[in-house]
Formats: structure tokens, sequence, C-alpha cells
């Protein structure tokens, strides 16, 4: 498909209606009959950036609880009830939101409104129960500890965001997940999950009688006893779906404000030794995901590490055999982000080679693109974006998304087109005015038998 048809390409498939409920819940139908499947993605604005110092992990501590019980669903029930119907579900917590989701067939779905609006209303939160999930979470977090990437990924971001939110785990701490106890989970899930602080997505098999539905489940709750003071004062808008306003001193800040991050005017180093292999992460600073340069970084990223004829593929894994995969990801969050590249190296394999190679075709990124590489770019990056929305249930995650972090459906979709359209000179500016090498956490995981680079 050629870049000129890519406006319409890229649009989630379907018809979309976004609506407001009376208590403030935003919701969006995705009506795509393309498949006998219904997905429910539930958001809400509560992650890592909306604990207190005394509350780190409890947005994910919360997540787990949500499936230990609620007025008409004991411990396990959720699990067993959605298995029962055929169906799955899950739920991931992040520093900026927590998703819960469910996939049904059409004739079946209304179960996910049922089970999403019981542990809204409340959780029961049993003692025991809290118990024994924190010490589920506690040998989730020695996992993470232990596995090499994902505790050089945590370093890094550490010295990334030192003093922000994003810097922290999400899955807390040993010593915060001790302090964690039911009522300051109960505080928390009173505080965040409330109909004006969620978004409620239904995509597929469905036509417009699913909001009815969802008004049927939803309709009593919260409401105007759930305004927040800023709100009563008439210093945030009702409902604000980029400025919902947690009551003062119990949050990090409100909704879209966050700690400033020190602009870093030189490299920072993270060593650790785990694992059999050696592996770098490469942390650089990036905008937040619904600024103009995010697109043309969308670019750029895809051209760096996207396939097999991207840059450092070809050089680190091909031409000179270094790595056995690279990897880049660009973040779509709510403040300014990063972009992590990740690189596995091969045994015997020189580390300082390895980071001199991917910081100097990160600089390279800062001229403009020569030959038909732009054009090959922007195909990639429109096939990945295709192939990753065939399914109704990224559909559903795609749009929650948008709408519960920045408040704009159409997101996405324009951040693409942007970036298919963008020039290479263009691209070359945004990545001069964010990608600079001189900035970059460089971290290192190396085999505890082989000396540090």
């Amino acid at each position: 498909m050629s870049v000129a048809t890519a406006d319409a390409a890229v649009r989630l498939p379907g018809e979309a209606t976004v609506e407001r409920l009376a208590n403030g819940l935003t919701v969006c139908l995705l009506s795509n009959r393309v498949a006998p499947v219904v997905t429910t993605a539930l958001w809400y604005r509560a992650g890592t950036r909306d604990e207190t110092a005394a509350e780190a992990g409890a947005a994910h501590f919360l997540e787990h609880m949500m499936f230990k019980g609620s007025a008409a669903y004991g411990p396990g029930d959720v699990d067993r009830r959605t298995q029962s119907l055929g169906g799955d579900n899950n739920a991931f917590t992040s520093h900026d939101a927590t998703c819960y989701h469910f996939r049904f067939a059409p004739d079946r779905w209304h179960e996910a409104l049922a089970i999403e609006a019981d542990r809204m209303a409340g959780l029961t939160l049993d003692r025991r129960e809290v118990a024994s999930e924190r010490r589920v979470i506690l040998e989730e977090v020695a996992m993470y500890d232990a596995d090499p990437w994902d505790s050089l990924d945590q370093k890094v971001h550490a010295a990334r965001f030192p003093g922000h939110p994003y810097g922290l785990p999400v899955l807390g701490t040993p010593k915060s997940l001790r302090k964690i106890d039911g009522a300051v989970l109960a505080a928390f899930h009173r505080r965040s999950y409330r109909p004006g602080n969620a978004v409620l997505v239904v995509a597929g098999d469905v036509g417009p009688e699913a909001i009815q539905a969802v008004e049927e489940a939803f309709g009593g709750l919260g409401g105007p006893q759930e305004t927040t003071p800023e709100e009563a004062a008439g210093l945030a808008p009702a409902g604000s779906l980029r400025f919902e306003t947690n009551p003062p001193g119990e949050t990090n800040g409100p909704r879209g404000q966050a700690p400033p991050l020190p602009r870093s005017s030189s490299s920072q180093r993270v060593l650790q030794h785990k694992g059999e292999v050696a592996r770098l992460m490469v942390s650089l600073p990036a905008p937040a995901g619904d600024d103009a340069d995010s697109a043309l970084l969308r670019l750029a990223t895809t051209l760096l590490a996207s396939g097999r004829a991207s840059r450092l593929h070809r050089r680190l894994v091909d031409d000179e055999q270094l790595c056995a995969w690279v990897h880049a990801d660009l973040g779509e969050t709510l403040d300014p982000g990063s972009l992590a590249i990740a690189c596995e190296l091969v045994p015997g394999a020189e580390p300082e080679r390895v980071e001199a190679a991917v910081l100097d075709e990160v600089a390279a990124l800062g001229r403009p693109p020569a030959g038909d590489e732009l054009e090959r770019g922007r195909r990639v990056a429109l096939a990945d974006w295709t192939f990753g929305h065939e399914k109704v249930h990224q559909q559903a995650l795609v749009a929650g998304g948008a709408l519960c972090l920045f408040g704009d459906l159409e997101l996405p979709a324009r951040q693409l087109t942007a970036a298919l359209a963008a020039g290479g000179d263009e691209m070359a500016d945004a990545a001069r005015r964010h990608l600079d090498p001189e900035t970059a956490v460089v971290g290192w995981s190396m085999p505890v038998t082989e000396p540090s680079p």
C-alpha cells in the first residue's frame, strides 16, 4: 500500500463512538464485526505516578486484589466464571495507568460488565487474601531482580528518571510492599477507581445496544459525590479527561503534572553482573506520546531497529556479527519518556565495539537518510501498524490507552499518519533535538564470570 493511501489505512477498523455517562465514565464503542468476539478493556488513570511514597507498589498490588473478591465474586471466582464461559481475562499496570480486559463470545460478553461494575463498586480486601497476595508479589519482585533484562531495565529507568515516578518500580519494593495493607489499598481504590477516572472500551461484534448495556451496569455507580475539591472550586473541569485531580497531598500531583526531569548534559553508566551473556541497554530522552516530535521519532526508531534491513540489525547482527538480536522501543507515555535500545551480545563479542556502534547509529539519525531508506522505513512502519492491529483485542487496548492517557481516540492514527508524511530533514531535526548520545544512559549486564567493560 502506498503512503498516499495511508491515512485511511492507519485508522482503527470499524465504527467508533465515544460517549460519557452522567457519572463521568468515558465509554468507547468500536463496532467491528470481522469476527464473533467481543473485547472489553477498562482503563483507570491509576499507575505508579499516582502513588504517594507510602503507597509505592499499591497500583499493581490493587490490580492483583481485583481478582480476590468483591460483593458478588469471591476469591478466584472471576477467573472461574470467565473460563466457564469460554473467555479469557488479564490485567496490567504501568506507570501511567491500569487496564483490565476480557474476551468473550458475542452472546456472553455482558458478564465482563457485571464483573467490572462489581469490583469498581468495592472490594472485599480480606486480610488473609491481602497477606497471601503480598507474598505472591514479593516473589514477583524477586523474579524481576534475578532476571538480567528486568533488573537492568529497572536500573536504567532509575537513572533516566531521577526524582520522577517513571524511575520507580511498578511492583514497588519489598520494604514498601510490607507496609501496604487493606486500608492502604482501600484508600487507593476509593480515590482512583471511580467512573470519572476510567475509560471503558467495548470492541468487536457489537452494535449501538452495547452503550445501553454499559449504562445499565455502571450508570448507578458514583456520581456527584465523587467531585474532587479542585472541580468543586472551579479549578479543574468536571470529569476532565486529562486533568483528573485527586485531593491535595494524596498523589504525586494532578494528572498531567509530575516533577520535571532535569535535562542531563552528560551520559550515565549502569553496571550489573547477572546471567551468562552480555546485554546492553541504552536509554535516550524522548518526548511525551502526544508530542509532535514523537511521531517523527517513531519513524526514526523504525529505521534504527525495526526489521532485518534496519541499521542496527544490519550492522550488529548481519555484518559484524556482534549481537544475536537488537530491539528498540519508543515509549508512549503521558510525560516525556525514553527511547530504549536493547542488544544481546554473542559470546566473544567486544562490549566496547557494540556500545560504540549503537551510539554511532543514534548520532547518525541526526542526518537525513539517503536513497530509498526513508520510503522503506515508511512501508515497514505501516506494515507494523497493520499487522499489530489486525485483532479486535489489540484495537480495544490501543483505543483505551489513547483515551485514558491523552483523551484523544484519534491520536495513534494521527501520529502514524504524520510519521508517514514526514520528510528526512524533519525526522533528522527531531532526532537531533532529543536523541543526543551525550545524554544517554548506558546500562550493561555482564556475565558473572566476565570483567566489566
